[in-house]
């Protein structure tokens, strides 16, 4: 097969580049399963979680934005870090995107569109191990699509992406309109859950995460037409066009359970659906059940560009990834090896955090995990963006220093409340899961670079 090491230039367009960001975010997919999970934890104060998460990403957001129309790289949030912090911290950040990415794969694209299914019915639910080959749907669905090319699986994303908006927003207004006298806004609070604010932040883990997705478009920096102006409008109609849906189905849903009942949202099976077939009938609930499955293969796409853009740029740039992942295939262009590399691994930790934990409550941890480490990423990129604008005499106190430090502060904040108070097992171990993966970074980028030096060395003893 003949390869090259470059990806294809001029290949996406506006449109790609919002579903880019959309399509990571999957509102329909977001809405089966990471609402159940923050309703776990936060149950009636769920809408509030849904309501806070996206106004901290769109803080978050501006690192993304400012940096975009500065540097374009496939390297993305690793870029963004090298160009302010210098190498180690570049590489450190694309070791924790590698793992954020990888996870939330692993277990939203793969072992979710497995536990949807699996739940929906139990005749499908009795049969133990049926959600190992469900797992394979998406992923060899979302591996063709993006071997293929960048242009050919966004083209797809933007299509249905479009169809998934409106039935989320048409299907929530309705909810909202037949619940009648159950509106309330007390859900906008936190009484529902006493008034406990570690809850709302332990329930952020995974409100942050679901709006998270939307900055991921940066990754298209080498591929996108004009990536400096088109990026950066991307990311924010991402934004948008995500927060519609996925905050009023949050609403709805909540209000649609009812508030005496909610304990019991999160621990039923696809409640989402429930609500669905409920109050919107048999057409609107297997309407509902057929956009979430597609919304789990648009995000299998959308992540896949990401994560392995990631790691051909963490192959060719910083090293610390075997070289044979830079490889591009010459017709499509796309770093091919990274992407069937991927599939294979994606898979085996699928199905081992599924053997373990079971569909549902795997892909959280694994979910959790990801969640802790996408704020990392984004805190130290955060951190490099005030430092790279002085430098470059581009410096602007409200963009470039108090925005990053508010967002630095709530990053820090929802961490914080992932560990203390220390959550129930399992959702205890994605901080040590976190914690174990930085110390395996620090140790090869420390390894690497010493080597790295020696090579210098001796080349100019030779010399």
């Amino acid at each position: 097969m003949n390869s090259d090491r470059s990806l294809k230039p001029d290949q996406v367009g506006l449109w790609h580049d919002i579903f880019q960001s959309f399509s990571h975010v999957a509102p329909a997919a977001e809405v089966a399963i990471l609402i159940t999970g923050t309703a776990l934890v936060a149950e009636g104060s769920t809408p509030l979680v849904f309501l806070l998460a996206p106004l901290i990403v769109l803080l978050w957001l501006n690192t993304n934005y400012q940096f975009s129309g500065k540097i374009s790289s496939s390297g993305g949030y690793s870029a963004f870090s090298r160009a302010g912090l210098g190498k180690t911290a570049g590489d450190l950040t694309g070791w924790l995107f590698f793992f954020n990415e990888f996870l939330t794969y692993t277990g939203f694209a793969l072992l979710s569109f497995a536990a949807f299914i699996f739940l929906i019915s139990p005749k499908i639910s009795s049969i133990t191990y049926i959600w190992i080959p469900i797992m394979l749907i998406p992923l060899i669905f979302t591996t063709v699509f993006v071997y293929r090319g960048v242009r050919v699986s966004l083209n797809y994303a933007v299509y249905t992406g479009i169809i998934e908006t409106l039935v989320l927003t048409i299907g929530a207004i309705i909810i909202i309109i037949k619940v009648g006298a159950g509106n309330t806004l007390t859900v906008f609070t936190a009484k529902p859950v006493g008034n406990d604010f570690s809850i709302i932040g332990l329930g952020l883990l995974f409100g942050l995460y679901s709006y998270g997705g939307s900055g991921s478009v940066i990754a298209l920096g080498e591929e996108s037409r004009e990536p400096k102006r088109l990026i950066k409008k991307a990311i924010l109609y991402g934004w948008l066009i995500v927060v519609i849906p996925l905050a009023l189905n949050a609403y709805a849903l909540t209000v649609g359970w009812g508030l005496n009942n909610i304990s019991s949202f999160g621990s039923s099976p696809d409640p989402g659906l429930i609500e669905y077939f409920t109050f919107l009938g048999p057409f609107g609930g297997w309407l509902f059940a057929a956009i979430v499955l597609n919304s789990f293969l648009d995000f299998g796409i959308a992540i896949n560009n990401s994560l392995t853009r990631m790691l051909y740029y963490l192959s060719r740039d910083s090293n610390i990834l075997p070289s044979y992942l830079s490889e591009t295939h010459k017709k499509y262009g796309t770093p091919y090896k990274a992407i069937l590399t991927t599939a294979v691994f994606s898979f085996i930790i699928a199905l081992i955090s599924g053997l373990i934990f079971g569909p549902f409550i795997g892909a959280l941890v694994i979910e959790g995990a990801a969640s802790i480490a996408f704020m990392l990423q984004h805190a130290i990129a955060t951190l490099s963006l005030p430092v790279y604008t002085k430098r470059e005499k581009e410096f602007h106190i409200i963009a470039d220093l108090i925005i990053p430090a508010i967002a630095i502060i709530f990053i820090g904040f929802a961490i914080f409340s992932t560990v203390y108070p220390v959550p129930a097992f399992p959702l205890n171990l994605p901080a040590y899961m976190v914690g174990v993966w930085i110390l395996i970074g620090l140790i090869l980028i420390i390894i690497l670079k010493k080597f790295s030096s020696q090579k210098i060395e001796k080349v100019a003893e030779v010399k």
